[in-house]
């Protein structure tokens, strides 16, 4: 078996609820897709070989001789999209699920696709590194696969960049569209200032940086309602973290959106 298919392996394994969490990795909920989310959170700063390891470890698994040699992100990240691309590697079939009296609620029901998209993304920074590969080559095709696998659909690169240039205009409320632009300034002042690891704990949702900071930014320290609450809800949770991401990777967004003749 191969890493990537360990990897999925260990993923679904932990997202199902079949394989206790390792040593460090800190999983909540009981649903599936709880699970994946606080694995997300869980496995920043967490290399795909550690994770292997501490996951083989919890499963009482050996891995084979040079698995994790001269490991490479990049192409681990390809490998990763390819098996996807094709189903995902060998899986353990699920139990039949019961019939329920009602379905269960979609948990994307009124959610504009890209928002789905960034959704799907946002689960393994592994598809983001695919995705500014994709997006810096302008490798449509790439993209068009990368949204069925994630999406089912086919959305469309210039689009999508411009809708998430343009994220706070389609926000629902006017906290909202305050704390992106605000938090935005505030960002593109660390990332000038060359303080890019503050901007990545803020981002990976570290509330003790973002309470040191906001004592001490001019863009928040005179705003009484800028509490973690308010960035977590307002920011975190939205897509714009995605946004910064990319402009920090060189991805450049349309001002104007091209319409087809």
């Amino acid at each position: 078996m191969e890493l990537c298919d360990l990897y999925l392996k260990y993923m679904n394994a932990l997202c199902e609820g079949t394989l206790a969490a390792p040593e460090g990795i800190a999983l909540s909920g009981e649903a599936p897709e709880a699970r994946a989310m606080s694995l997300q959170a869980a496995l920043k700063g967490v290399s795909v070989p550690d994770f292997v390891r501490r996951c083989a470890d919890a499963a009482g698994d050996s891995l084979p001789d040079g698995l994790l040699d001269g490991f490479n992100e990049e192409d681990f990240a390809r490998a990763l999209f390819a098996r996807m691309a094709l189903g995902g590697a060998a899986q353990t079939e699920a139990p039949p699920v019961e019939k329920a009296d009602e379905p269960a609620p979609d948990p994307d029901a009124g959610k504009h696709a890209f928002e789905v998209f960034c959704d799907c993304l946002m689960l393994d920074e592994n598809l983001i590194a695919y995705l500014i590969e994709v997006l810096r080559a302008n490798d449509r095709a790439g993209f068009y696969k990368l949204s069925q696998v994630t999406t089912q659909l086919d959305l469309d690169p210039d689009e999508f960049l411009y809708w998430l240039a343009h994220r706070e205009d389609y926000a629902e409320t006017d906290e909202e569209r305050a704390c992106a632009v605000i938090m935005d300034v505030c960002l593109d002042r660390l990332r000038a200032e060359g303080q890019m690891e503050v901007a990545a704990a803020l981002l990976s949702g570290d509330r003790m940086v973002f309470d040191a900071l906001r004592c001490e930014a001019p863009e928040l320290r005179r705003l009484p309602v800028a509490t973690y609450a308010w960035f977590e809800k307002n920011y975190l949770d939205r897509d714009y973290p995605l946004r910064f991401v990319l402009k920090c990777n060189g991805v450049d967004f349309p001002e104007t959106l091209k319409k087809e003749n």
